[in-house]
């Protein structure tokens, strides 16, 4: 540690800081600040665990531990305000602070102190189980008022502390002070919201069962944030970290460990605890020599956060029904991405990757220049470079990817003709809408204040979408007769041995206009998906309510996440008929045995690409509830390998097995005999795309589609030696009520009835090929 300021007004850093494990010629440190209460104990077996290269200090506040006789701090001023100052001589070596609960509080309030002075900074800043500034102002702590026995009720249902403890008079004792002094701090704080974004690199871990912390408002750190890292959700309620303290330490380690990279820039020795070996960037990186121009000409967004009165899903649906351009609507439980327009389109064939890029108007393509990648290293690879290609910093695309994709991935002809297998944009125009504010990016600054006006006249209107009327679809026996035959015909190949399992899928099709934003609000309202979207982009228009992702992989991390449904019953509303038909699910061998081939090979995929020790199933035959239908569900997660990168991840698991077959060459090969046309958005993924590799890619089921004059939806089933065509065309049935009840009509729409038979005729026909 540096030589330590002197002076009477200095609080005492060693006092301050406790060190289980000191590790003097430590490279690099983790600061951790405790809960409420907490003792600095809470750390100790980080201390340990933490590698030979990494120190780990646990604050000590005052009247705690060795500084028990003196008097407690009961101000978040005057806690955040000596810890700072404590905190200075050890800022002598790449330094992460993490805070728990009020312990992520008082690390946020330090952090602002540091960067308001001169001297060191942190180099990463991780908060957890602690919610955002703007909800602790919208809703403040009630706990200033609280007495000794409301206390011990309150550590009591926040799982914290031992029962046994905080039944023992004795340890109670020793308990209640800090207790009380911090209830004061927690009582009294409320963050000040106008003061500049915080530039230390955050990021927010939370448990997902924590009913003080809703998960949705993790993304609201990002308001005093200029370099938001995103959220990580774990397992478990508020105390979340003391189940599985090795992987949270670990998270945090990777942020010390990717900040000190960052900053250290290219080609420097690793950082502190890094992997002896050299891995490739999480982010896409052009391999090409025109990349260091990219990066030096690339243009930087002008953003403005304003207030949002609005609520974000009908907000953005808003946008979209008033937009004349291409959009994409993207929604990840609550949180909202909505991109308009193209800086950059990129789309992907069997042989080449488009990077177009604009010219004298704002669409790419209109005028401007394109740049062709040759597809020698795999499509997903130059899909990369293209991106890469992008002289755009911070970007964000959204796009799809059809199912099709899967043809070049799995070694299968490609389907004649040029249509695209995937479409993504950098959109000239972007928001990020949260509940209570809206995040509005553009490349051009003189669009903020036009994106800003349509943006609260959208949240005026959002969620008006007129009447109760509905576009009526033969979701019974439309193609009823054939998929029972497609059925058996697979059942016949599956027991012949020429493969496990196989979806296959029926379409409907929808003969009246439908409005498809308004389609949009009443299914998102009736549904309960992993992802939602709404997008016309690329010829397509389509508006869904994702039961599960193909993917996530994070690019801070790198943590690969996969979430595969297999198993499925009707959700009928009837809570008694809905648990019978839940706890036939687990009786049935057929699902059972489906969803555990599922869940097995999603291993596989996972170890081809991830550190094989690091793959883990978090989330075993589960029931998620997704509109219509209950599935058995499970999750899976991992972390990249070296020299592996997110694109990998998505080759790997793309297209979802649950959506596909196993092997999912032959369910592939099968689906295409079987269908008799391609399958287009269906199965496959609407994504979006960070510049620094984080991708979220939703798997398109239940949805409405929308291409060339027709509309149309789909539904598929899991089909295996065991099935019964009848079993699986129900199975259709009961997914497609996930969308069929939500169809409004389009304004100028004639009655039910006026299209006549040619017309239903002619588009069945164009739906079964």
């Amino acid at each position: 540690m540096a030589e330590r300021p002197r002076g009477t007004w200095a609080p005492d850093p060693e006092a301050w800081f406790r060190r289980y494990v000191p590790r003097p010629k430590a490279a690099a440190r983790v600061v951790c600040f405790g809960p409420a209460g907490g003792a600095p104990a809470f750390y100790r077996d980080w201390a340990r665990a933490a590698p030979a290269e990494v120190e780990v200090l646990s604050a000590v506040l005052p009247g705690r531990e060795s500084r028990v006789a003196e008097p407690p701090l009961t101000s978040m001023t005057a806690l955040a305000d000596t810890a700072t100052a404590a905190l200075v001589p050890w800022l002598d070596r790449p330094t992460v602070l993490f805070g728990h609960s009020m312990g992520a509080s008082l690390a946020f309030e330090v952090t602002r102190r540091l960067e308001a002075r001169p001297g060191p900074r942190p180099t990463a800043l991780v908060v957890s189980a602690r919610p955002s500034p703007r909800r602790l102002r919208e809703f403040p702590s009630p706990v200033a008022d609280y007495d000794d026995k409301a206390i011990v009720a309150y550590l009591r249902e926040r799982g914290g502390t031992p029962d046994e403890l905080l039944d023992d008079p004795g340890v109670r004792e020793l308990i209640l002070p800090p207790c009380r002094a911090d209830f004061q701090v927690l009582g009294g704080y409320a963050p000040d919201l106008d003061r500049p974004r915080i530039d230390t690199p955050l990021r927010v871990l939370l448990g997902a069962l924590d009913r003080g912390v809703p998960v949705s408002d993790g993304a609201r750190w990002e308001e005093v944030a200029a370099r938001f890292r995103g959220t990580r959700v774990f397992a478990g309620g508020h105390f979340y970290l003391l189940d599985d303290p090795p992987r949270v330490l670990d998270h945090v380690l990777r942020a010390l460990r990717s900040e000190t990279a960052a900053a250290r820039g290219p080609g420097s020795a690793p950082p502190p605890g890094a992997p002896r070996t050299t891995t490739r960037p999480t982010g896409p990186t052009d391999s090409g020599k025109g990349s260091e121009a990219v990066r030096t000409q690339a243009r930087a967004h002008h953003e403005r956060r304003i207030a949002l009165t609005g609520e974000p899903l009908n907000t953005a649906a808003a946008l979209s029904a008033t937009s004349h351009e291409d959009h994409v609507l993207y929604e990840d439980r609550g949180a909202v991405g909505w991109a308009e327009g193209a800086h950059a389109r990129v789309t992907v064939h069997p042989d080449r990757t488009v990077l177009a890029l604009p010219g004298p108007g704002r669409d790419a393509g209109a005028g401007g220049t394109s740049r062709v990648f040759p597809t020698d290293g795999g499509v997903l690879r130059t899909l990369d470079r293209a991106l890469a290609a992008v002289p755009v910093r911070t970007w964000r695309a959204y796009g799809w990817a059809a199912f099709e994709l899967s043809y070049p991935l799995h070694g299968l002809p490609p389907v004649p003709g040029d249509a695209p297998l995937a479409h993504l944009v950098v959109p000239a125009r972007e928001v990020r809408l949260d509940a209570g504010t809206a995040l509005l990016r553009c490349l051009d600054p003189d669009e903020l204040d036009g994106l800003e006006r349509r943006v609260r006249s959208a949240a005026a209107l959002g969620g008006a979408v007129g009447g109760s009327a509905r576009v009526a679809v033969d979701i019974e026996q439309h193609g009823a007769d054939a998929y029972r035959a497609s059925v058996a015909a697979a059942v016949r190949e599956i027991r012949a041995g020429h493969l496990t399992k196989v979806i296959l899928s029926r379409s409907v099709p929808v003969t009246a206009p439908v409005d498809l934003p308004a389609t949009y609000v009443e299914g998102r309202r009736g549904n309960d998906p992993a992802r939602s979207f709404l997008l016309r982009l690329g010829g397509w228009e389509a508006a869904g309510f994702s039961p599960e992702i193909v993917t996530r992989v994070t690019g801070d991390d790198r943590v690969v996440t996969a979430q595969p449904l297999a198993g499925t019953r009707a959700l009928e509303g009837d809570p008694a008929a809905d648990h019978d038909r839940r706890a036939e699910l687990y009786r049935d061998a057929k699902e059972v045995f489906e969803h555990a081939m599922s869940v097995r090979l999603a291993a596989e995929e996972l170890h081809r690409v991830c550190d094989p020790q690091s793959v883990t199933v978090d989330d075993f035959m589960s029931v998620k509830e997704r509109g219509s239908v209950q599935h058995l569900a499970s999750r899976l997660s991992g972390t990249l390998a070296p020299g592996r990168t997110a694109w990998d991840a998505v080759g790997a698991l793309f297209p979802s097995v649950t959506a596909s077959g196993i092997p999912k060459a032959e369910g592939c090969a099968l689906i295409r005999r079987s269908e008799h046309g391609p399958r287009g958005l269906y199965s496959g993924a609407v994504l979006t795309v960070d510049a620094d590799g984080t991708i979220d890619a939703a798997l398109v089921l239940r949805s409405v589609y929308r291409h060339e004059g027709r509309t149309w939806l789909r539904a598929g089933a899991g089909v295996v030696a065991d099935s019964t065509p009848e079993r699986e065309l129900e199975e259709t049935r009961e997914k497609l009520r996930s969308v069929s009840g939500f169809l409004v009509p389009a304004a100028d729409a004639p009655p039910d009835g006026a299209r006549g038979a040619r017309d239903l005729d002619e588009q069945s026909a164009a739906l079964t090929g």
